[in-house]
């Protein structure tokens, strides 16, 4: 089998005294996303930046995500440009509510599969420049494997994405070794094992720990949500699925420590840090030494893969073979696809995703009774991201026309009244924030 030719490792820098040097413990990336994310909001509502283009952005989006909304509602210093941008948006997606689902405008710009908070795009086009020099790097002569065995997993599946074949391979070799090497550290419970842990994780445990804090009471039923002057009932279910997670992952691992982890146990970005959030150091070290395990399979998986497709890519053409233009016209033979193994779902994705499905389905049933469609008109309705996800989904048109003219109503009203209150303590630009992407309150 073609092995992949092994780079010389370039041992840490040491300094004259033999004593190796300092090196930060946190993923460069990160900390520079995080360092230019502060400013995100300043540059986005500055004076001198255009309204419209970041009423644009936001209806693109429908809004900003949870972590970044709860964000922009401390901003009260830069109230006024942001009514006048959530005006623009609403501007934007209002006329929409009542074209036809088939419309291709409506379909791109409401009812689209994703929609990408802006200033998580602004983060990710961060990270893109900042890896374009660690990849130029490590496709150089003399390469520093210092810069890569720093960066946090999803980073350096960013940077070795984009690479060809062989240097892939030898990034991902090397950041096994990097892998292996905090997974020993984990289980020696040191404090430097549990700090690289986190770093590969893309997490900051000091700061975490700082603003720990446990599960809330959950929310009241569906018949009562839907009366709620200020609350998405489906937000609040689909944050009800995550306390419950939360509350199963503690109680879980406190009566069986690691042993049924595995029913639980997260492993995407953002809920790892709702554990880190959680303060549990134990339950901490637990979760990590499980990512870090599926980590290091995926890798294997990857190299795997990589080793096969440069042994077929060596392998010499049969005699019969002859290159010739295909006819654009006819169609080409169906050629099965490699089978590849899927990474594992998180499982707090899963229930939120389950949450969701049947939040959608009670919902929709609750609009076909009058009474349902009463409660949801006294009260506050659905933010705009999980109208544009039932609407597609709801089976009948009476549910269709009640839900586009009630939000249709809602948004007119919202957009009257940033335009009369822009400033001000009482001005319902906090109340524009929530109505594009709803959260827990």
């Amino acid at each position: 089998m073609y092995e992949i030719s092994e780079r010389p490792r370039v041992l840490a820098p040491h300094s004259t005294t033999g004593r190796p040097s300092r090196r930060p413990r946190r993923c460069g990336v990160c900390a520079g996303v995080e360092q230019v994310g502060t400013t995100y909001f300043e540059r986005a509502f500055d004076e001198h930046a255009s309204v419209e283009a970041a009423g644009e952005a936001i209806a693109d989006g429908l809004g900003f995500c949870e972590a970044h909304s709860r964000a922009l509602s401390f901003e009260a210093g830069r109230a006024t440009r942001v009514a006048r941008a959530f005006s623009a948006a609403i501007t934007r997606i209002e006329p929409l509510l009542h074209q036809s689902v088939v419309d291709e405008r409506c379909q791109r710009l409401f009812f689209s599969g994703r929609h990408r908070c802006p200033a998580c795009t602004a983060n990710d086009a961060t990270a893109a420049k900042l890896l374009t020099p660690v990849r130029q790097d490590w496709l150089g002569s003399h390469p520093s494997v210092g810069r890569t065995e720093l960066l946090c997993w999803h980073h350096f599946q960013s940077m070795a994405g984009r690479l060809l074949l062989e240097p892939r391979g030898q990034a991902i070799q090397r950041y096994l070794d990097v892998v292996d090497s905090a997974s020993q550290a984990l289980q020696q419970r040191a404090n430097a094992g549990m700090v690289r842990a986190s770093a590969l994780l893309g997490q900051d445990l000091r700061r975490a720990w700082a603003e720990a804090s446990g599960p809330s009471t959950p929310p009241p039923r569906m018949r009562t949500l839907l009366a709620m002057p200020d609350r998405c009932p489906i937000c609040e279910i689909v944050a009800d699925a995550k306390r419950n997670w939360l509350r199963d992952l503690s109680s879980s691992f406190t009566r069986y420590s690691a042993e049924y982890l595995w029913l639980f146990a997260p492993c995407c970005h953002r809920h790892v840090s709702d554990v880190v959030h959680l303060g549990d150091r134990a339950l901490l070290e637990a979760v990590a030494a499980f990512v870090l395990s599926g980590i290091h399979s995926r890798l294997k998986q990857q190299l795997a893969d990589i080793v096969r497709d440069l042994a077929l890519a060596r392998e010499p053409k049969p005699v019969w073979y002859r290159s010739r233009r295909r006819n654009r016209d006819t169609a080409a033979p169906s050629v099965p696809a490699p089978v590849r193994a899927l990474a594992p779902r998180c499982r707090a994705c899963e229930a939120e995703a389950i949450a969701l499905e049947r939040a959608t389905a009670h919902f929709v049933s609750e609009m076909h009774d009058e009474q349902g469609r009463d409660l949801l008109g006294m009260g506050h309705g659905l933010c705009l991201s999980h109208l544009a996800h039932v609407l597609p989904v709801a089976p009948s048109a009476t549910v269709r026309a009640f839900l586009s003219d009630l939000h249709s109503a809602r948004l007119r009203d919202l957009h009257a009244n940033l335009a009369l209150r822009a400033g001000g303590p009482s001005a319902p630009w906090r109340e524009a924030i929530y109505r594009f992407r709803g959260w827990t309150r």
